[in-house]
């Protein structure tokens, strides 16, 4: 090979580098956002069961009112 050629190998290859580097960095900012919307969501979902257990409770408050009042059967 010239000289030319391998100072075109190795610029390239420094280049490839420099792309990689840079996709590495996007990847590990990728991955933390996603950790973030995972810990959020998780949030989401135990608010959800805990709203869920309240509605149940309200229900079977409703339905022992009902029948104390006679408008349900028992």
């Amino acid at each position: 090979m010239t000289v030319e050629e391998t100072r075109f190998i190795t610029e390239m290859l420094q280049a490839i580098r420099g792309d990689i580097a840079g996709l590495d960095k996007r990847f590990v900012s990728v991955e933390l956002r996603q950790t973030a919307m995972e810990q959020q969501l998780l949030g989401v979902n135990t608010h959800l069961v805990a709203l869920q257990n309240s509605i149940d409770h309200l229900s079977f408050d409703m339905r022992r009112v009902k029948q104390r009042l006679e408008l349900a059967d028992a």
